[in-house]
């Protein structure tokens, strides 16, 4: 598991994670079993190199018996072809059909991909959401359906869809927004909308003014930065050694508006 956060601003996107993976291991000696576990660092937060196009995941650390980040950089290889994103989002979802034939699954994958599309002479952003869950419990944990399924998720009538296109940026502008997932998102949304309220007080109440509010990505990436790593420290703090979900650097990648 970890923490994964996408920020929807009218400079552009950021992708951010941490960098924990755990990982278990049934145990057996003859007499009985037990589990280990522990962390290794990984990057979560991938980017095209060839276009401002962006990919970040949280949950099933394995695919096809390569790790996750391995394999959607081989992913990543096979689409350089400068197809839609909406094109790149319904071959991720089959390939990772295709990756786990098996039901039920062995675990959740949530996956953000996320770049810009020009539609009417205006570059617009995408988010897509790729995944084989259903909801979450009442307990804070994924639930796991039975495929996966593929949304782009900006033009919902939730989040721009009723908005105008030519009117997103500025709409953006005036309340930008995100999506969060992973590991005990009711600890994480308490200690950010907490952060969040700080912040506020420091950009707007800070005798020196050393913090501008965020209106580019430099600033919004150090946001992103500082969020994800209070949240690594709550488990640092409450967790012992190879319990800590989350942590290691907060790692993030950026897709300018243009």
């Amino acid at each position: 598991m970890s923490i994964f956060v996408v920020y929807v601003t009218a400079a552009g996107l950021v992708f951010g994670a941490d960098r924990n993976i755990t990982s278990w291991k049934r145990l057996w000696d003859g007499k009985e079993e037990w589990v280990v576990s522990g962390q290794s660092q990984r990057p979560k937060v991938l980017r095209w190199p060839d276009r401002e196009l962006l990919i970040g995941y949280v949950g099933e650390a394995r695919v096809r018996g390569d790790l996750t980040d391995k394999w959607l950089y081989s992913f990543i290889g096979r689409n350089l072809d400068g197809r839609p994103i909406g094109d790149i989002a319904l071959r991720l979802r089959d390939e990772l059909e295709a990756a786990f034939p098996d039901r039920p699954f062995p675990g959740h994958l949530v996956i953000h991909l996320g770049g810009f599309q020009k539609a009417d002479q205006l570059w617009l952003p995408e988010v897509h959401f790729v995944h084989n869950t259903t909801g979450l419990s009442d307990d804070g944990f994924y639930q796991v359906g039975d495929h996966f399924t593929s949304s782009e998720e900006l033009s919902r009538d939730i989040y721009l869809g009723k908005v105008p296109r030519d009117e997103w940026r500025a709409a953006l502008k005036k309340t930008p927004f995100s999506f969060r997932h992973g590991t005990d998102l009711a600890a994480f949304n308490t200690i950010d909308s907490k952060l969040h309220e700080a912040m506020d007080l420091l950009i707007a109440g800070h005798p020196r003014k050393v913090h501008p509010l965020p209106e580019n990505l430099e600033e919004w990436s150090k946001h992103m930065v500082f969020r994800i790593q209070a949240y690594a420290a709550y488990f640092v703090a409450f967790y012992p050694p190879f319990q800590q979900l989350v942590g290691g650097r907060a790692d993030y990648l950026t897709a300018e508006w243009r």
